[in-house]
């Protein structure tokens, strides 16, 4: 049977001709009265200089004698929330990341779906806080303009058999609390989504769920929690936990950097791990002496010439040196520099254009399932990164976000109650003219044993993407699938789902 594809239905793309803020979509042209903050209430940016190497400007404060209230250990989505949170606080707060950047591992590459909570088992603490957490999301949206859809989610059924999933995951939804959920057929279905395959005959919909670009989440939460006080180190592996005798920790870790930025400094005659506190700061002094001195040169000729000096002491040089001396050591330690002045928010391209170009040739290493759990493409060994340093942190409590590495975390506190066992999702992502064939996520029945399966959404930014899978590593079948036979199951599977998007346009 040959199948007709619905017309473009010129979906909206985030940064097209407008945005989505709060889960609601905003024209361009009103955007200055919601999405834009208005520059009238701004207190400004400090004016400084940049930021030390591989860590926020705060940490240059910290020395070996501080005492962290916190120390999160992973820069992910969870570990940059709590570390925002905190930061409402008066507290102490160190965020360390062992990727080269903020959200590397799991948080970048996954779904970006903010769920409902129809589908998780009553009673489970995923249950218990699915739900309130969606309904923060508006809010968030709001504060940190990461970008947030709210696009609802179908779990459409082709069969009579999957009806009673649709009953089943209603009344599981309703024990946890959700809202708004609804049983929908056909017809109102495929007004919903003309894009549905023909066999689908009704859907579980939830009109709360939404979706995020998952990093672009992350990086709003770490700005944030920075902006507010809490430090942030990156490149940073920890390798030992021990608690101490004042019942403090002790967290040791390794810095590295990329072995192109070392080769690059070694050349410049530079410390390899960026530390350059003092040659800034004696630099600093003898710029601002530099303009201090014929400043202080101009200030005794006014005194002079208004009569507050008495004209004889111009000849005498040993006097005006003496006293010019004296004004410009007032200026360079007294005056306050630029750090301590407001700026307005800086114009973006300006900023861009100052940028130095990037350090090496952008290495192009293969990915091991041991990277993806320190930082996948991010992560030292891929990026051939180089321990320059090593580093030790004292805390009062540590809390572990690592993500797929948090069991190696645990035992460095002898915690072995738990090991992750990996379970790893591939994706395929489409040009954003197939966008148009999906507004909700598009979920098919869950499966007993993999959840959710193979979904079909429309992306923030306006791309289709299909996927994941579900290969649990530990399968030696799962873990060895090639790249044809992984597109092959993604797309037998999206197609039951909507049949008429082109393959040809993938991208990844």
């Amino acid at each position: 049977m040959t199948l007709t594809p619905p017309p473009d239905r010129k979906l909206n793309q985030h940064g097209v001709k407008g945005v989505y803020y709060g889960g609601s979509w905003v024209d361009l042209e009103d955007c200055a009265d919601t999405f834009q903050p208005d520059p009238s209430k701004c207190s400004g940016c400090p004016t400084r200089t940049t930021c030390p190497r591989s860590q926020s400007r705060n940490a240059a404060a910290a020395d070996k004698d501080t005492v962290y209230d916190v120390v999160i250990i992973g820069a992910g989505c969870i570990g940059t929330s709590i570390a925002r949170e905190l930061s409402r606080y008066s507290l102490k707060t160190l965020l360390l990341e062992s990727a080269d950047d903020v959200s590397q591992g799991a948080t970048k590459g996954n779904s970006g779906i903010v769920h409902a909570g129809y589908d998780d088992k009553p009673g489970s603490v995923r249950a218990k806080f699915c739900w309130p957490g969606n309904q923060m999301f508006p809010q968030l949206d709001r504060e940190l303009r990461f970008g947030y859809q709210k696009n609802g989610s179908l779990v459409v059924a082709t069969s009579e058999n999957e009806l009673e999933i649709l009953d089943e995951l209603m009344e599981r939804g309703k024990t946890n609390g959700v809202k708004n959920l609804r049983i929908i057929q056909k017809e109102e279905l495929f007004q919903m989504e003309p894009a549905l395959h023909p066999d689908c005959i009704a859907a579980l919909y939830a009109p709360d769920a939404g979706n995020v670009i998952p990093y672009e989440f992350a990086i709003a939460l770490a700005e944030n929690a920075v902006d507010n006080g809490v430090e942030l180190r990156i490149r940073r592996e920890v390798t030992a936990i021990a608690r101490r005798g004042d019942g403090c920790f002790e967290v040791e870790m390794g810095h590295w950097e990329p072995q192109g930025y070392v080769d690059a400094r070694k050349k410049l005659g530079k410390s390899i791990d960026g530390t350059e506190g003092k040659e800034l700061s004696l630099l600093s002094l003898v710029m601002r002496l530099c303009v201090s001195f014929p400043a202080s040169i101009a200030v005794v000729e006014g005194l002079i010439r208004f009569g507050l000096l008495d004209s004889t002491f111009k000849d005498d040089t040993k006097v005006v040196m003496t006293i010019v001396a004296f004004i410009s050591t007032v200026l360079v330690l007294f005056v306050p520099s630029s750090g301590g002045k407001r700026r307005s928010p800086s114009v973006l391209k300006d900023i861009v254009a100052k940028c130095p170009p990037p350090v090496g040739n952008g290495d192009d290493g293969k990915v091991t399932l041991k990277d993806m759990f320190q930082g996948g493409s991010g992560s030292k060994n891929v990026v051939r990164g180089v321990t320059v340093a090593r580093e030790s942190v004292k805390a009062r409590y540590v809390i572990n976000c690592a993500g797929s590495f948090s069991d190696q975390i645990a035992r460095m506190i002898g915690d072995d109650s738990f090991y992750i066992k990996p379970r790893l999702g591939d994706y395929i992502l489409l040009n954003r003219n197939q966008g148009y064939l999906a507004h909700s996520t598009i979920f098919p029945c869950p499966d007993p044993v993999l959840g959710k399966g193979v979904l079909v959404q429309q992306t923030l930014w306006g791309n289709l993407i299909l996927g994941p899978t579900a290969r649990d590593m530990h399968d030696a079948e799962a873990s060895t699938l090639s790249k044809d036979g992984i597109q092959e199951y993604i797309l037998s599977k999206c197609k039951k789902l909507c049949p008429y998007f082109d393959a040809r346009e993938a991208i990844q």
